[in-house]
């Protein structure tokens, strides 16, 4: 089984932490309960490359270009119409990347939504820049977990260099040539969006 690092979009993390506060407050079983257990589980499940256990599938191209992502169902909220019950509540969308450093691949939460109205498609298009009806380059694959998981990327620069700062080294484009004080490496920690890995 392939373990991931784990990158979460500032929107997810902060909507975790405050289900976590809500759930604290709440009595055991209810719905920021709920809603935070499968999240959590849903974390879990695609750090530990698990997403066959909860309907994963590869997304595609319907008004948006989400062809780069994949999704996992989770339940949350019982639902039904008429006799017929409906399946997991919610959906939790993201893409997978390849390292550059020779570790575990990265893979990255871009949403956790209810599906009504394809609220997680739109929210994950608009977080990710997606255009209605524009379809993006055909992917190149450099490899997938699965033919469930999404097609992984290369690193893009937006999280190569959130990630260099982060980790507060310098990325290694342009080292070579930069004029830096001897003994210190430059860090870039203003750039760093908040929340991208955990």
């Amino acid at each position: 089984m392939t373990q991931y690092r784990l990158l979460v979009h500032r929107d997810v993390l902060h909507y975790l932490r405050t289900l976590e506060r809500a759930a604290a407050t709440q009595q055991p079983g209810g719905l920021r309960d709920r809603e935070l257990r499968a999240l959590k589980a849903g974390l879990r499940a695609i750090a530990n490359g698990e997403e066959e256990h909860f309907e994963g599938k590869r997304l595609g191209f319907t008004t948006h270009d989400l062809s780069d992502c994949a999704e996992i169902k989770l339940p949350v909220i019982p639902e039904s119409r008429g006799n017929r019950e409906l399946g997991s509540s919610h959906r939790l969308l993201y893409r997978e990347f390849e390292p550059e450093d020779g570790g575990p691949p990265y893979r990255e939460v871009v949403c956790f939504e209810h599906r009504g109205g394809n609220r997680p498609f739109d929210v994950a298009a608009k977080r990710l820049g997606r255009a209605v009806g524009v379809r993006r380059q055909t992917l190149h694959a450099l490899g997938a977990s699965s033919d469930i998981a999404p097609v992984r990327q290369p690193l893009p620069p937006d999280l190569r260099k959130a990630l260099a700062a982060a980790s507060g080294v310098a990325p290694a484009r342009g080292a070579v040539t930069a004029q830096q004080s001897p003994g210190r490496l430059a860090s870039r920690k203003d750039d760093r969006p908040p929340g991208r890995e955990i």
